[in-house]
């Protein structure tokens, strides 16, 4: 699966209410609940999804919640195809919030590794996982991955990005758009990007306490 869009490999089922800020895009990428009208996922998920599923452990089953408004960043492939990778959806209503239903609050620390989440494949040109999975990846310095021999590396990778995960633990095709969290809970990366699912390179995150993107979405949303 060269050169495509970031399913957990080397994780491990977990109940929506150990990740209550994950939702379904569109049944095909991930976001994330930033408050009780926004969501936050790639743009490079498009903006031709008219829903968001919230609040169920299986992929398919989560209510149905309308968008009003997709706000992509305004410098999104900037300097590079991933670069501003980030995308604001409004909802149509307010969500009540409960244990399965919970925004995550965006933080700037990573203490070295992240929690990804997501319902994308297990493997290379496999298929969707009908539970949500969980993986914790270390993130990898950004000199290290630059210098990753693959189109989307090669010294192009931008502040607005970070790497994280490969070698068997990562994200995968379908979990796009999904947040990445640290140990204490907030947000700090989007899954973006990769070669492949799991080999020996990192896989590449929208780096959301970049100043130019958290900026933005406070602009936007207040949160």
């Amino acid at each position: 699966m060269a050169n495509q869009p970031s399913s957990i490999l080397g994780g491990y089922a977990i109940k929506i209410h150990e990740a209550p800020y994950h939702l379904s895009y569109g049944d095909v990428c991930g976001a994330a609940l930033i408050h009780k009208i926004w969501a936050i996922t790639t743009a490079h998920c498009g903006k031709n999804h008219t829903y968001v599923r919230v609040g169920r452990t299986w992929r398919l089953e989560g209510y149905a919640v309308k968008i009003l408004e997709h706000i992509v960043h305004p410098k999104y492939q900037l300097e590079h195809k991933f670069d501003y990778d980030a995308q604001l959806l409004k909802l149509f209503r307010a969500l009540r919030f409960s244990k399965t239903v919970k925004p995550i609050r965006i933080g700037k620390n990573h203490d070295g590794s992240v929690f990804v989440s997501g319902w994308g494949y297990s493997k290379e040109k496999g298929e969707y996982n009908d539970t949500l999975q969980q993986v914790k990846v270390r993130i990898v310095p950004m000199e290290s991955c630059q210098k990753v021999d693959q189109s989307w590396y090669n010294n192009t990778l931008t502040a607005r990005m970070f790497c994280a995960g490969g070698w068997e633990y990562d994200a995968c095709q379908g979990d796009s758009g999904g947040g990445a969290a640290s140990r204490s809970g907030e947000l700090i990366g989007l899954s973006s990007f990769g070669y492949g699912c799991g080999r020996k390179m990192p896989g590449v995150y929208t780096n959301i306490s970049d100043p130019e993107i958290r900026e933005w979405i406070l602009e936007i949303t207040g949160v």
